[in-house]
């Protein structure tokens, strides 16, 4: 017994956490454009009717029935910003596309000079990019978060960027609570078109009351339903704001139209506002979601990670009742139907105690997957966000739409990708490790500005630069960034006794999608 319980001590001795390490980042190659300017088209896009289609971003995918779909976010028909689908009035603006799996049998051969070709939707006898209607106006600003496939259907999850109004606790789902004090800037919560954006009341264009009567007549005392147990939630106007619920549309896709979706479940959240899904099996989705896109980690409001799940009952029609993870006991995860019970997740594997706190502001859309080759979840995010002013945005420019008054203390760091591992869905997750890094605006040629790099930057106008997208909308001095990466889980390979990873991510000046390469070690 003696021997026996020294030998188990040398063993735990070897196996100390000094000892344990995770899958670390060797390289990163980016390959190319994978959709948009400078990407080749699928000649079904060149004929027999040349598809109008100058770029766009996300590029959620998931494979179904031997193809990897490709959702993407808003889609742009020309360079000067024309949406898609003119022939709905834009009223749908979110392109998708495929590719056989089967076609590309080998991914370790795609290179610089042999790119994937991806087919996009395109309406037949047209030369209009077809856009997702998931029922809902999805114009600017509002898109797909996820797709993913039990086998037999497709799914996808689109948020319509819609706050829920309220008077009392009572006219809030979820468990979420009502904030009586917020308005709003933009157009009613109940008019699915343009923007509904949370304000403070009495604030600058600040419209006061949210709800309205059935004569049209405001309702004082209106405003917004929030989720006061957030990371992101403080006692001040970007805390309130920040901490609003959105409604998330998860939604069929109908088999004889790719375009369409139906039998639609409506999902208001504030800690799932930025989701993202995989099948674990043929009957559970997997849920990781953030409060935002870019926290504020000087005011002790980060992006804090949460997790749940969701059956899917067999037949025809599907249920939407989310199991929020709560925290573990004795190691075993415990899970909530209340979204008030959600808690972070431990985002620190070094053992030395729990923390939720994310290290970096800008999180942006994340992917999350499982990866047998690593035998680890694995979950890329990050890029950053322009800062340049203009009229509406005076302070920080489109940074000021994530951050409001609060966007100066927002550190973008390097504005680079970076990856978590896990051996479970709920964590604890490893430290973040830089993918990609992006590079400093500030400092020309960095990361990927110069020559041969992925992202425009004004200073490198000579060959080989990442060319500027010519709209009215970005500044003459505009700079790239990235965002949104997407892990393509069937095409990960092993190459010796490392694994590479494929996956894609969205630049913001070129507007359009990049597709890279990389390694790590396990």
């Amino acid at each position: 017994m003696r021997v026996t319980i020294i030998v188990f001590a040398l063993l735990l001795a070897a196996c100390s956490d000094d000892d344990i390490s995770d899958p670390t980042v060797v390289s990163t190659e980016a390959l190319g454009p994978f959709v948009g300017g400078g990407a080749e088209l699928h000649p079904d896009n060149q004929s027999p009717e040349l598809i109008a289609y100058y770029g766009t971003d996300l590029g959620f995918s998931y494979l179904h029935e031997g193809q990897l779909h490709f959702l993407f976010g808003d889609t742009w028909a020309t360079e000067a910003y024309a949406p898609i689908e003119a022939s709905t009035g834009s009223r749908f603006d979110d392109s998708f596309g495929s590719i056989t799996v089967g076609q590309w049998p080998d991914p370790a051969t795609m290179s610089k000079d042999n790119m994937p070709i991806l087919k996009l939707g395109q309406n037949p006898g047209t030369t209009e990019a077809s856009a997702m209607n998931p029922g809902h106006a999805m114009d600017l600003g509002k898109t797909p978060m996820a797709g993913f496939s039990n086998g037999t259907r497709e799914f996808a999850i689109f948020n319509v960027t819609k706050p829920q109004g309220c008077r009392t606790d009572d006219d809030c789902d979820s468990s979420l609570s009502c904030d009586t004090g917020l308005g709003y800037v933009g157009t009613l919560f109940s008019v699915e078109e343009n923007l509904t954006i949370p304000c403070i009341d009495g604030g600058g264009f600040c419209q006061a009351d949210t709800m309205v009567d059935g004569e049209g007549t405001a309702i004082a005392g209106s405003g917004f339903c929030v989720d006061r147990t957030s990371t992101v939630w403080a006692d001040t106007p970007a805390g309130r704001i920040s901490s609003a619920g959105v409604r998330q549309r998860v939604s069929l896709r109908s088999e004889s139209s790719p375009k369409d979706y139906s039998l639609v479940r409506e999902w208001l959240t504030s800690k799932f506002l930025n989701v993202t899904a995989t099948m674990e099996n043929k009957e559970r989705v997997l849920l990781w979601g953030r409060p935002g896109f870019v926290g504020v980690k000087a005011t002790d409001r980060s992006l804090g990670l949460y997790f749940a799940y969701v059956d899917l009952n067999e037949g025809p029609d599907f249920e939407w009742i989310v199991n929020y993870y709560t925290g573990t006991e004795m190691g075993m995860p415990k899970y909530s139907q209340d979204e008030k019970d959600a808690a972070p997740v431990d985002l620190d594997s070094s053992r030395e105690g729990f923390q939720s706190v994310e290290h970096h502001d800008a999180v942006h859309q994340m992917s999350v997957e499982w990866i047998p080759q690593l035998n680890k979840w694995l979950m890329f995010y990050g890029g950053s966000v322009t800062t340049l002013p203009s009229p509406p945005l005076p302070e920080c420019g489109v940074l000021q739409l994530f951050a409001n008054v609060e966007c100066k203390q927002v550190d973008l760091g390097n504005g680079g990708i970076r990856m978590r591992t896990a051996d479970n869905p709920w964590g604890p997750w490893s430290p973040p490790q830089d993918v990609i890094a992006g590079g400093d605006p500030d400092v020309p040629g960095s990361g990927q500005y110069g020559v041969g790099g992925m992202l425009n930057h004004p200073a490198c106008n000579t060959e080989g630069c990442a060319p500027h997208t010519q709209t009215p909308f970005y500044h003459d001095d505009e700079y790239g960034f990235f965002y949104s990466a997407n892990i393509i889980v069937p095409w990960t390979t092993t190459s010796g006794d490392s694994v590479d990873i494929l996956w894609n991510a969205s630049t913001w000046d070129p507007y359009r999608v990049v597709l890279l390469r990389t390694r790590i070690e396990p």
